[in-house]
């Protein structure tokens, strides 16, 4: 039997989430396509780093959930972002290594990335490099990583595109697999055409720009008649952005029409996209945005920046959501919630277009074509 790990070499905290998060919230794409893999004959597990002093693993719905103690940093930095290593991860590679390994790591990559990489490539244990976020590094140690991998994975073919265009990713193999949802759990359903419920969903950081929500809330209260609300779902990554927003929103005297949520597993999500008449994206980058399609699939457009990366191949501005630049942002939401015909043609839009290009199936079949790739 051949076996399959996806690791995402960092901890819950490291990402502004907590453990029950990893368990139940995270990665859910990646975690039903390798659910299918393991029916179709494959042993798959999905790897994290951990704050306890001795590794565990949980069986979440058929799949193995692996948790790596933290070995470095110890005490200073010890869940800064690409710092974290496990040596208990390292020897169990080293030692007992999987068929292929599938390292989930911004295109940045890590210390660990690195050295793991490495020593798979010694032992002839093949690993795919799978790449979040839009901005990669090219130095030396980064550079090996990726020609050495079997191939790379990138979640849209806007960001394949991108690097193609560059000396160092212009020849390597380079697949897409679309973070699709589950499209008989994610569904629409009737919302109120008398108020607009705005939605944001993501952690609450300054790249998120949630300012501009804000902004936008108080725009609509200010330039038309319906009721307006805004509702903040996320976890709080950065104290002091968090703290800034909540001034921004009395001195707009919009606070009693914002009501921040915190983090809500997923399976929970659906009620909140059902609701809304708009998700806001106003983040600076998406590499991809899985937010997007768990809010199109519920027949909820979504209002996005240009130029933000992922949100630049999911939406189609005009068609079934808005993409915007910043300095028309507000008014092209306005626009929106004062046409019912656009509602109705971007709310149906939304749902065809996940069917069409999002769906889990489209998840599945790339992560199956991926691997059989290596094995072939």
């Amino acid at each position: 039997m051949k076996t399959i790990s996806l690791l995402h070499p960092f901890s819950a905290k490291s990402i502004g989430l907590c453990e029950n998060d990893l368990l139940f919230s995270h990665s859910k794409p990646h975690e039903k396509a390798l659910l299918r893999l393991q029916e179709e004959g494959y042993e798959v597990s999905i790897d994290y780093f951990t704050d306890n002093f001795f590794p565990f693993t949980k069986n979440i719905k058929g799949v193995a959930k692996r948790f790596w103690p933290i070995t470095k940093p110890l005490i200073k930095k010890r869940h800064a972002w690409r710092k974290q290593q496990s040596f208990f991860h390292y020897g169990s590679s080293c030692f007992n290594p999987p068929d292929v390994t599938i390292i989930n790591m911004s295109g940045h990559g890590s210390p660990y990335c690195f050295k793991l990489a490495k020593m798979l490539a010694n032992k002839g244990k093949p690993y795919i490099a799978m790449v979040g976020g839009i901005h990669m590094s090219t130095h030396q140690q980064a550079t090996e990583y990726y020609q050495y991998a079997h191939h790379i994975i990138v979640h849209t073919e806007i960001q394949k595109k991108q690097l193609q265009e560059t000396a160092l990713f212009k020849k390597l193999p380079i697949q897409v697999m679309p973070l699709g949802v589950d499209t008989s759990f994610f569904k629409p359903k009737t919302y109120s055409k008398n108020t607009v419920n705005l939605l944001f969903v993501g952690r609450i950081s300054r790249l998120k720009q949630i300012e501009l929500c804000i902004e936008t809330l108080s725009f609509l209260l200010n330039n038309q008649e319906k009721k307006v609300s805004l509702t903040i779902v996320g976890p709080v990554s950065d104290a002091i952005y968090f703290s800034e927003l909540k001034t921004l929103a009395h001195k707009l005297r919009v606070a009693e029409h914002i009501n921040f949520v915190g983090t809500v597993e997923q399976k929970q999500l659906v009620p909140y996209y059902q609701k809304a008449n708009l998700l806001l994206l106003p983040s600076i980058h998406e590499s991809f945005g899985m937010v997007l399609v768990e809010a199109m699939a519920c027949g909820t457009p979504v209002a996005a920046l240009k130029g933000a990366g992922g949100s630049d191949e999911i939406i189609e501005d005009n068609v079934n959501g808005i993409l915007a630049t910043k300095s028309r942002f507000m008014e092209r939401i306005l626009q929106y919630v004062q046409s019912p015909i656009l509602q109705q043609k971007y709310s149906n839009n939304a749902r065809l277009m996940v069917e069409k290009k999002w769906s889990l199936t489209q998840t599945i079949y790339a992560l199956r074509e991926s691997v059989n790739h290596v094995f072939r």
